[in-house]
């Protein structure tokens, strides 16, 4: 899957993308440009436009839809009955973020060990044209998008239907999983079901708690959440990353007990190890000359971090209220923020002039891992999080996490081993941090034990095998659906 179209030209004047490029991601084919309705800004009751263009796009396709069902059918026929095609199919996938870092992770793993996998998503408005990446990632042309609510630099989006069509011919799928609830989703989801193809999803996103966090129209939150009862009741089974959201599934969502799926999520964790600690990455954004106080130097400060995407449904109100409480106590400690997001502009205003916190942006490749492994800890307040890959990447190097004891995190940290599990308590976490720093300053065997700890617990989360996993479970499926 290297070529999106047999026109793949642009006119000279075309740009790809206006924005910044993301790191570690090429693009290397392009579909042609075709037309889309103009970007809309956020709005509550701008959201109705979505369901006439979802379904109006439906009835515009369903003959075509019609012809590839026969023509999949006898397809799969054809083909052994293990031989199983997925297509993963995201609505963030143009941006960065946990899910959208996850699968570009996981999907080319899959496909270089003979897994058949393929990876779509809505290009951001900011394209002319929908574009694939790195010769995998399909990111479809749009035909409609607005700003998400309460949710800045993110989009509702719904794809062009035609590249989809003609791409699911040239590369027949058995099922197809959806990673986020989205307007697109809500359409391939329905052309999936004329087309005969078994659509199933993972509970990703915790979208209903993230309406009530940052959509001020209360009657929003109901709205969603039943609209989620709608998808994921269409979309079962429902595969979940940690027990406590399994139990929202069915408490919340209503999806019955056997319909919910726990399958382990899994990492490179072969792009993180405790030997980038002492690099001297740290000291190249807080301010310190280069090198100074790299290594294991105690005269140091005390470092603890925030890596991941910077919005407020990641908690950290919480933990910028707690951070001044902390720092106001001492001398010798200093958060770093690593990421992007629109909350961060925020968060650097607020502590303008405190030489405690410092801001790193967005990062990759070595650079990340490095301020992963100079962390001497991870603070992770969330409680959102379906899983926690950045808790998972901090630990692979070695640092202990604090994280709430609420959603995937705390499954992955063992409490007072290689890290602490806290409730949402503003004391709380001001005590186990000044606990940290004594740990760190006093006592470095039991630090450096917790480290240890914490670099053998992550590697429960390899990539081999949780793909494994996936695998098995998706034969399992696709046996069920088509009785092959």
């Amino acid at each position: 899957m290297t070529t999106a179209s047999s026109s793949t030209k642009l006119k000279p004047t075309d740009a790809l993308d206006s924005r910044p490029q993301i790191f570690g991601r090429t693009v290397t084919s392009t579909f042609k440009k075709m037309f889309g309705f103009k970007h809309q800004p956020p709005g509550n009751l701008r959201t109705c436009m979505i369901p006439p263009v979802v379904f109006g796009t439906l009835l515009l396709n369903l003959p075509a839809l019609l012809k590839l069902r026969f023509y999949l059918k006898k397809e799969r026929k054809s083909r052994p009955a293990d031989d199983v095609r997925i297509l993963f199919y995201s609505d963030n996938l143009d941006e960065t973020n946990g899910i959208a870092n996850n699968l570009r992770n996981v999907i080319p793993y899959m496909r270089s060990h003979g897994m058949k996998a393929f990876l779509a998503g809505n290009a951001f408005n900011t394209r002319p044209c929908g574009v694939v990446e790195n010769g995998y990632c399909l990111l479809l042309p749009r035909m409609f998008s607005m700003e998400q609510l309460g949710y800045a630099n993110s989009e509702l989006a719904i794809p062009r239907i035609g590249p989809v069509l003609r791409l699911l011919k040239r590369y027949p799928v058995d099922l197809i999983e959806f990673e986020t609830p989205s307007p697109g989703a809500w359409l391939v989801c329905f052309c999936a079901k004329v087309a005969g193809i078994k659509a199933f999803s993972h509970y990703r996103t915790d979208v209903p708690t993230y309406t009530k966090t940052l959509v001020k129209a209360k009657w929003m939150y109901s709205y969603v959440l039943w609209l989620m009862q709608v998808f994921y009741g269409m979309t079962k089974p429902v595969v979940s990353p940690c027990k406590d959201y399994a139990n929202i599934l069915t408490s919340q969502l209503k999806i019955p007990a056997n319909q919910v799926q726990i399958l382990p999520r899994g990492l490179p964790l072969e792009k993180f190890s405790p030997n980038l600690r002492g690099k001297g990455v740290w000291e190249q954004y807080n301010g310190s000359a280069k090198g100074d106080g790299a290594g294991e130097n105690k005269s140091r400060k005390v470092r603890f971090s925030f890596i991941g995407r910077i919005s407020k449904e990641k908690n950290l109100e919480f933990l910028n209220r707690v951070w001044r409480k902390f720092a106001a106590l001492h001398s010798d400690v200093e958060l770093m923020y690593v990421g992007y997001g629109w909350y961060l502009e925020e968060i650097k205003k607020s502590f303008e002039g405190d030489n405690s916190v410092h801001f790193a942006g967005e990062q990759g490749g070595e650079a990340l891992a490095s301020l992963y492994a100079d962390s001497d800890f991870f603070l992770f307040p969330s409680v959102t999080d379906t899983f926690g890959n950045v808790v998972v990447e901090a630990m692979s190097t070695g640092t202990p996490a604090l994280v709430s004891d609420y959603g995937g995190p705390h499954d992955i940290v063992l409490d007072d081993q290689a890290g602490r599990i806290l409730p949402i308590d503003e004391n709380a976490w001001l005590n186990a941090m000044e606990d940290c720093r004594r740990i760190f300053l006093e006592e470095p065997e039991t630090y450096a034990k917790m480290r240890n700890l914490a670099h053998e617990r992550s590697l429960k989360y390899t990539m081999e095998s949780s793909t494994k996993a996936q695998f098995e479970y998706f034969r399992k499926l696709k046996k069920e659906a088509y009785g092959l």
